[in-house]
């Protein structure tokens, strides 16, 4: 409490209890005549009322404190929530890049693999057919020598077209039309052609799944099923189990029997990793009871995306 108030507070007591000279001159001429009962009231009245003014103007200022603080949160709320909007919207951006950026690299892997089959695999095959009829022919002259050494050369070009046709169908992905649980199969009957592995196909689908529409999750599930056998293959194993999962908002898939440590997900290409981290999804390796470990994908579907020039205009 300040001064003027504890004076004003205290004026009509002091009033009491001065000696009636000194109190005769506290008081206005006006009311020097009135009774002292009466000038204790005026007193008292106006000192109630000075300090119902200072409390009223305090408050007001209290009030106008609070009502300014209270625009500026307002205002820092509006911002934040327009920082994080824009936030979210660029994030929604680089998801949809990423998704297009691996869709331009799916197809120019898949016009490679066309390329190499095409090309490099028919001129090994007529190189071979070639080295068949000299065989042919060394065998007829009897030369037993040269027969061999072409046959030696027939057997090492059917190794490169063995390789080529691996090669191929690693970088092989599936067409706008192609099933994702058909190119699944099909990529393990080729790994288990060429390295002899055994293996066991599920798919449970979901009929309200989206992942029919979402290319870039169906993707990425082939490309870690690739990615896991090509490690798989270097390795003996013992049966694998496959298990594809669709569910209504996400896209799952499970590996068993590649006997992989909760470390291994880092020998994936670091691209590949990155992009599921991007799309939201989770990639790792499960500790079983077994000596293998299980790879575990799941990643969220979402309908087709729109051009991606139209969403940053957006954005914008």
């Amino acid at each position: 409490m300040n001064k003027r108030i504890f004076l004003l507070v205290t004026l009509p007591f002091v009033a009491c209890s001065a000696r009636a000279s000194d109190a005769h001159f506290m008081v206005p001429p006006l009311l020097r005549s009135a009774a002292p009962e009466l000038l204790i009231c005026i007193l008292v009245t106006m000192a109630a009322l000075v300090l119902a003014c200072l409390s009223l103007r305090r408050s007001v200022g209290l009030e106008e404190r609070a009502r300014t603080l209270h625009g500026q949160l307002a205002a820092e709320r509006e911002s934040r929530a327009q920082s994080e909007q824009a936030l979210a919207d660029n994030h929604d951006v680089v998801y949809r890049l990423v998704r297009q950026n691996e869709d331009v690299r799916d197809s120019e892997r898949t016009r490679i693999a066309r390329e190499l089959q095409s090309e490099l695999g028919r001129r090994l095959l007529t190189l071979r057919t070639d080295l068949s009829n000299l065989h042919d022919s060394a065998t007829s002259a009897q030369a037993p020598a040269l027969a061999s050494r072409l046959e030696s050369a027939m057997q090492h070009i059917d190794g490169a077209i063995g390789a080529v046709r691996a090669v191929a169908g690693g970088l092989r992905g599936f067409g706008p039309g192609d099933g994702l649980r058909h190119a699944l199969e099909r990529c393990l009957a080729e790994h288990a052609h060429l390295y002899g592995m055994r293996y066991r196909f599920e798919a449970g689908i979901d009929p309200s799944s989206r992942a029919t529409q979402d290319r870039s999750a169906r993707l990425a599930v082939f490309r870690v099923l690739q990615d896991v056998l090509a490690t798989a293959a270097r390795v003996q194993h013992g049966e694998l189990h496959v298990r594809l999962l669709e569910n209504a908002g996400s896209l799952g898939l499970e590996i068993d029997g590649c006997a992989s440590a909760p470390g291994e997900v880092a020998s994936l290409p670091a691209e590949l990793i990155d992009q599921i981290r991007t799309m939201g999804g989770v990639l790792r390796v499960i500790a079983t009871s077994g000596h293998a470990g299980r790879w575990s994908l799941s990643l969220p579907v979402r309908n087709s995306a729109p051009d991606l020039a139209t969403e940053m205009a957006v954005v914008a």
